[in-house]
């Protein structure tokens, strides 16, 4: 079986909030990038979200999505919520 891994591009939009986020808050941070996974002849492809790391805590975000991800797709929080849940949980 083929598995075909392709690079997801991070929306400018995106990218801007997050990297003023970490910025106000003096984290060094590196926001990586998503994948989109397809299986080749079949119906089946997955969309990776982009990943952000800080403290063992990963941070899912998917582009033109106003929801984060918290280590899984189960807890989430708006992105309006981000810097004061990376506050309570930086240390």
């Amino acid at each position: 079986m083929q598995i075909i891994k392709e690079k997801l591009e991070i929306e400018d939009t995106l990218k801007k909030k997050v990297k003023n986020i970490l910025m106000f808050l003096n984290i060094k941070s590196k926001l990586e990038r998503g994948n989109i996974i397809n299986i080749p002849k079949t119906n089946i492809a997955y969309i990776e979200p982009h990943k952000l790391v800080i403290n063992n805590i990963t941070y899912l975000f998917f582009n033109e999505c106003e929801n984060v991800y918290i280590n899984t797709l189960e807890e989430s929080i708006t992105f309006n919520e981000l810097e004061n849940y990376i506050k309570l949980h930086k240390d």
